[in-house]
């Protein structure tokens, strides 16, 4: 299949040397995720430029350094998609191009690097190649906002010269319209749990009076989050204690009552980076409860690398990207077997083997590596 890369003569440059411009919305001073661990630890072979997603109220352009090799410019890319709505093109690319005139002029090469499937700011910002970085499934349950959604990915695709995919259900559909497809798999910072910072994080106040063993999760509790085998799993494992921490979405009122309810139940909300790691770090067993179906067979889960780097046993539900790793996370077959499934994890908690393992496993499945792979795979555009 041929390619069609939406090239263009800009250059900054000096030299020869490459540079990334990287995308995805998200700010580079947010919760760190996979867009920041990224790029950081590609910055550590190639200067970075990464596009904040929002502006001030004076719609300035600005240019920070926070790292060595990493610039971050905030403002351009909103801007460009209000151009963009009222029909000037011409004129967000044109004025883009004016923008990054302040940038250093020692860049021969630009790639960029897209991870966002709606503003698409690769149509304004002038680029040598572009790199399309398929990162999740469309959290939606509406059929047309996920064709919708879909059709932007084949866009991107269509005009990229490479694509990265993060789950093995997400490569195949890349597949399906592109050529050069590359699985690169989410991953852990050691940096993050390093001994100094779990040993100093405080007991948070929230923290329950219980002597039992924690079953700990850490994210979102939404569309994605299984209340059904969560549910079952704490009536069934009274034995234990649940501490479900993060974001508590108003439409699910109802089942974070219900569980808030339970006795071994503590549901503290959103918590710090520091309350994250004292959790974590003292729990005996790592949930990842997702809903199985298509949506969640995409998600490759950040948390089951950071579960396995701090060694904790972890217990899942039956979606893909966990099914394929049984020596890593047990999985329960269905909701009403979950419980099954934290039990048996928690069997494995004193057990040193097992932990040595989980933290290997992390260990070979860093930023680091991917930014590795990422870079061996993208040598054919620079």
């Amino acid at each position: 299949m041929r390619r069609h890369s939406n090239r263009h003569d800009f250059q900054f440059t000096l030299s020869d040397s490459p540079c990334i411009f990287f995308y995805h919305g998200c700010d580079w001073n947010d919760v760190p995720a996979r867009q920041q661990y990224l790029m950081g630890a590609m910055a550590r072979r190639v200067p970075v430029v990464f596009f904040d997603g929002g502006t001030d109220k004076l719609w300035r352009v600005t240019f920070e350094q926070p790292r060595e090799n990493v610039t971050v410019v905030r403002g351009i890319t909103s801007i460009c998609q209000r151009l963009h709505q009222r029909g000037m093109d011409r004129l967000a690319t044109a004025w883009a191009r004016w923008q990054l005139r302040k940038l250093p002029r020692k860049f021969g090469r630009v790639i960029f690097w897209c991870a966002e499937n709606w503003l698409r700011p690769y149509r304004f910002i002038r680029h040598d190649a572009l790199i399309y970085d398929c990162i999740d499934p469309c959290f939606s349950q509406d059929a047309a906002v996920i064709e919708a959604a879909h059709q932007r990915d084949i866009d991107a695709m269509s005009r990229a010269d490479l694509v990265f995919a993060t789950a093995e259900s997400l490569a195949e559909f890349c597949q399906l319209h592109h050529d050069q497809v590359v699985l690169l798999n989410n991953a852990c910072d050691p940096d993050d749990y390093a001994p100094a910072l779990v040993e100093s994080a405080a007991k948070p106040a929230w923290w329950p009076n219980t002597q039992s063993p924690i079953a700990a999760y850490l994210g979102s509790l939404d569309w994605r989050f299984d209340f059904q085998a969560v549910s079952a799993a704490c009536r069934d494992c009274k034995d234990m204690h649940f501490i479900l921490a993060g974001n508590q979405l108003q439409g699910y009122s109802g089942d974070l009552k219900a569980l808030m309810d339970l006795t071994n139940v503590t549901c503290p909300g959103r918590i710090s980076v520091e309350d994250g790691r004292y959790l974590l770090s003292r729990c005996a067993v790592g949930l990842i409860p997702f809903t199985a179906g298509p949506m969640n067979d995409a998600i490759n889960p950040v948390k089951m690398y950071a579960y396995a780097l701090l060694g904790k046993p972890m217990a899942g539900t039956a979606v893909r990207e966990l099914l394929s790793r049984p020596r890593v996370v047990t999985t329960a077959a269905s909701a009403p077997d979950f419980g099954k499934a934290v039990a048996k994890a928690a069997e494995k908690r004193n057990n040193p083997a097992v932990a040595e393992n989980l933290r290997q496993f992390a260990l070979a499945n860093t930023w680091e590596h991917r930014a590795g792979r990422a870079w061996e795979s993208m040598q054919h555009l620079l």
